[in-house]
């Protein structure tokens, strides 16, 4: 038997008893987590503002102080009920080669910005049709007019949180959670499983619901590869690319202006 052999027939094993979860906890496990993370956005960003910070600063607060608790609590939670170790919780964790790496990951992150560009000829429409009643804040935490209300100080500080949190912590957390705990536990929805999946995980992004159908748009290929890859880390890989991005141009346009 040759080394890599070993946790291949682990993951086989791991996977061929995983629990299948109903309807009604699917739903709930997917999206009462981004209603709390909702919640918590909107209730710290008086507080964010009262003491010098921008908006951005609340979902960053509510990210690590709700979301990253919640989704790693009933993680910890199922791997008692079920009787498992972390690690045996996630069946995902088949082995590729690196040829694959480096195939997949860009060829997913170039699909991903192709699905969420296409979205942003329609996306200003769509927020001014559907959600023009929500607060400038919430829609857009980071208002470029507006760089000049707070310090530089305060900047500095949120956007090196801004790196930390929205580019490594959460989508990490995030991957583990939806792709490494739910997904597998949704095989009885057989080839529809990956897009019930990253439809609930849009769906679940209640503090941007315009961006709905783009995440879904943008990142089912990456769903549809981990499933078939069975690799939790090729999720985490291009999530955190695809954030880490994201938050570097936006930090480029914020330094230029204070």
């Amino acid at each position: 038997m040759t080394t890599t052999s070993i946790p291949m027939a682990a993951t086989a094993a791991a996977h061929a008893d995983t629990v299948q979860l109903s309807t009604p906890a699917l739903l709930g496990l997917h999206l009462v987590p981004g209603a709390l993370m909702t919640a918590a956005f909107v209730a710290f960003a008086p507080l964010v503002e009262a003491v010098g910070f921008p908006p951005i600063a609340s979902l960053l607060a509510a990210i690590v102080l709700v979301l990253v608790p919640t989704e790693l609590g009933i993680l910890w939670l199922a791997a008692r009920r079920e009787n498992r170790s972390a690690a045996e919780l996630i069946p995902f964790r088949r082995r590729m080669g690196p040829r694959q790496w480096a195939m997949l990951v860009p060829g997913l992150i170039v699909l991903a910005f192709l699905g969420f560009g296409l979205h942003q000829a329609i996306e200003p429409a769509l927020i001014d049709r559907f959600f023009g009643w929500l607060p400038d804040w919430y829609v857009t935490p980071i208002q470029l007019e507006r760089i000049g209300d707070y310090s530089a100080a305060a900047w500095i500080l949120t956007l090196a949180a801004y790196l930390a949190i929205n580019a490594a912590v959460g989508p990490i957390v995030e991957e583990l959670y939806f792709r490494g705990y739910l997904l597998p536990r949704m095989e009885r929805l057989g080839r529809w499983a990956p897009l019930v999946n990253v439809s609930l995980f849009s769906l679940y992004h209640f503090w941007s619901p315009w961006q709905l159908v783009a995440r879904i748009i943008g990142l089912a290929p990456t769903v549809y590869a981990v499933r078939a890859r069975r690799n939790i880390y090729l999720g985490m890989a291009v999530h955190c690319s695809l954030n880490t991005i994201g938050v570097l141009l936006v930090a480029a346009m914020v330094l230029a202006r204070i």
